[in-house]
């Protein structure tokens, strides 16, 4: 009989169904027939308001109020207000959730591996109360941890690195149950490319120091004023940025090509980020843990601009700690710093063997193996 392996992500951010799909590729392409692996979001088991209002209001949020966002980030972290809050946002999550607990019942999983912290909460106390009886593997998908990834009846926690594995023991969970294998990223981001084809393609040259930018799924930050800025470096430079779906992005950048000294190829949003990252020597975004985690598995090192408060501004300390990267305050502070780094491949190199230490590429496969080991001794 096939054992039942459930992924489970909630669409707050594409980064935690980015794992999901990530650890999902890899059972697919590991071709384990003896299991049955199933992808969910666990939003879509709520009522539609919790499930419409978790999104939007983190993206509210961060978009619109940083600093209040960064601020509930940290003061939710801490110790004593954890305590307080944890049994007001699991009635929380306990009232909205009846659909989850009844597919989760009904399906009866021997595995699930969760990468969302909501997920996690909802399987630990249904492992409490009795209601299900499967092993939990959570996922945690940034670089440090926030306080409500701590689920009690966690079978096994995936972290990065170990500073995350100490920020668990901090939270007194047992070391035995921590697990570094690093954050899950689609197999596709490990494969080698060829790069002359994806320049030619482009439109780009090759010996050509290559900057890529990257907006996110919805094109925000200062994008306009990075590239103006990278745009006006007399060196040779070459400029790939995606946009993601701001269309009015686009329409701009577009209308700056001719005023700039640097060539520049301009994209919307596209499936092939990691073949523009396997082509660039550097990458300008933000510091989300998937998008780090697919620059670290490209070698690709990163200049970080405008993090969200929390979670990207840990990202982004852990980076520039063990020496993976550079964080810049403004974008007018962008043009000296890739000026620098374009002539002097000594630095490039030293971040690059810095990420050789760090980077975990095959993190998806190992937490796939990792169900597979679980189930296996679960029978």
């Amino acid at each position: 009989m096939k054992k039942k392996i459930l992924v489970l992500y909630a669409t707050a951010g594409i980064g935690h169904k980015k794992a999901s799909m990530a650890v999902k590729a890899a059972f697919d392409e590991l071709k384990f027939d003896d299991a049955e692996v199933i992808l969910a979001d666990a939003l879509d088991y709520t009522n539609h308001f919790f499930k419409w209002s978790y999104l939007e209001t983190y993206l509210l949020m961060v978009n619109k109020l940083p600093t209040l966002w960064g601020s509930s980030y940290y003061f939710t972290d801490n110790f004593y207000v954890n305590i307080a809050v944890s049994k007001l946002r699991r009635l929380n999550n306990w009232l909205n959730s009846g659909k989850l607990t009844k597919y989760l019942t009904d399906e009866k999983p021997d595995v699930v591996i969760s990468t969302h912290f909501f997920a996690s909460e909802v399987i630990s106390n249904l492992k409490s109360s009795g209601k299900v009886n499967c092993k939990l593997i959570t996922v945690v998908t940034d670089y440090r941890l926030h306080s409500w990834w701590v689920a009690d009846k966690t079978d096994v926690y995936v972290v990065a690195g170990q500073d995350t594995r100490d920020d668990l023991l901090k939270w007194k969970v047992p070391s035995e149950k921590i697990r570094i294998l690093g954050i899950p990223i689609e197999p596709v981001f490990t494969k080698k490319l060829d790069k002359a084809k994806i320049l030619q393609a482009a439109g780009l040259r090759s010996g050509i120091f290559t900057v890529l930018v990257i907006g996110g799924g919805f094109g925000v930050g200062p994008i306009e004023e990075i590239i103006k800025s990278v745009g006006s470096i007399a060196n040779p430079i070459q400029i790939i940025t995606i946009c993601g779906h701001n269309e009015d992005l686009v329409k701009k950048l577009e209308a700056l090509k001719p005023s700039l000294k640097a060539n520049i190829k301009v994209c919307g949003f596209v499936n092939n980020v990691y073949e523009y990252m396997d082509v660039a020597d550097v990458l300008i975004s933000k510091s989300g843990g998937i998008t780090v985690s697919e620059s670290l598995a490209k070698e690709l090192p990163m200049v970080i601009i405008a993090p969200i408060i929390g979670q990207e501004t840990r990202n982004s300390d852990y980076l520039i700690e063990h020496g993976a990267a550079v964080k810049i305050g403004k974008a007018a502070d962008i043009k000296e710093v890739i000026e620098y780094l374009s002539v002097h491949p000594e630095r490039m190199s030293a971040m690059k063997e810095a990420i050789r230490a760090i980077k975990k590429p095959d993190a998806a496969y190992d937490v796939a193996k990792l169900a597979i080991q679980i189930c296996e001794k679960k029978s």
